[in-house]
């Protein structure tokens, strides 16, 4: 029985078809393709030139100081100095031109800082957050609309008493929630077993100890001795021994609730203590360090006699 050879004869026009398509194609991608493109990179390299073109719209932190030098220094020296300018304000270029009478962004209400400050299990430990309610319960603030900055500069939130980046590294203190989602009560019992951690009382048992006596007992070290993750096992810590700092607590104001901690009027409250000029300068802790804890007389390890 003869057979006859298969026939490709229906697959003649597809080839046909499929090579004038790639014929096409190639000549449009040669007069697309942008003369520039492959010479340094696999993009166009005029688009650097030409992105050179466009007007500025973010100066950076220089453009700021010129005429706002007195709060960038202190905006440098704080928890904020790694922030640019424009990352709260909005792009300066039209200020700038129009010599400080041009358009700029000033935040207004708790949002705006609550988008980096609010507490997130998905944030390091670290990172200043806060729950709104309970930081207002925990300081006494008894209207709920009391803004962030009724309390906190925002160009100088912490009050420090040097530039953060002149502070010492000092060894890293975890906190539970840097391993266990949403566990945030740093007091909770360890199971046995539980891997050591560096804490402020295995080198400060003295002070520690001292502080557990004191009305201050309730607030954490890190909250005026505070500190700032460098590196997986060091950071800097700074005492913040500035009166604005105490103030964030103690200061009188109408929007302290009736449990809120003992409230004083300022500077009145310095002025009417003085007893000669010197004591004008003084800081909170020069006449309170024994409401806080002991000072510290020596570094020892926890267990150490």
């Amino acid at each position: 029985m003869d057979t006859k050879p298969p026939s490709y004869r229906h697959t003649t026009r597809l080839f046909l078809v499929i090579g004038i398509a790639l014929v096409l194609a190639v000549i449009v991608r040669s007069q697309l393709v942008p003369e520039s493109f492959g010479e340094i990179g696999h993009y166009r390299a005029d688009a650097i030139e030409e992105a050179t073109q466009f007007e500025l719209r973010h100066l950076g932190r220089e453009a700021c100081a010129e005429c706002h030098d007195d709060i960038v220094d202190l905006h440098a020296k704080d928890a904020h100095a790694r922030v640019p300018c424009e990352s709260c304000h909005g792009a300066g270029a039209k200020h700038v031109a129009a010599e400080g009478d041009g358009e700029i962004h000033r935040p207004e209400g708790k949002q705006v800082c609550l988008i980096c400050h609010r507490m997130l299990a998905a944030r390091p430990g670290e990172f200043a957050q806060i729950d709104v309610e309970a930081h207002f319960a925990f300081v006494g603030v008894e209207d709920p609309q009391t803004l962030c900055v009724d309390c906190h500069s925002p160009h100088e939130p912490l009050f420090m008493d040097r530039d953060l980046r002149q502070a010492r590294l000092h060894p890293l203190i975890h906190r539970c929630r840097d391993c266990h989602i949403g566990r945030t009560d740093d007091t909770l019992p360890r199971p046995e077993g539980h891997p050591a951690i560096f804490e402020c009382d295995y080198c400060h048992a003295e002070v520690a100890a001292g502080f557990a006596e004191r009305p201050h007992n309730g607030v954490r070290c890190t909250a005026c001795h505070l500190f700032f993750k460098e590196t997986e096992s060091a950071g800097r810590i700074l005492r913040d021994s500035d009166p604005r700092f105490c103030l964030l607590c103690h200061r009188d104001a109408p929007f302290r609730s009736d449990d809120a901690p003992p409230g004083i009027d300022w500077p009145d409250h310095r002025e009417t203590m003085a007893e000669d000029d010197n004591d004008l300068d003084k800081r909170c802790i020069d006449c309170h360090q024994d409401r806080i804890h002991p000072l510290q007389t020596r570094t020892a390890a926890a267990g150490e006699e």
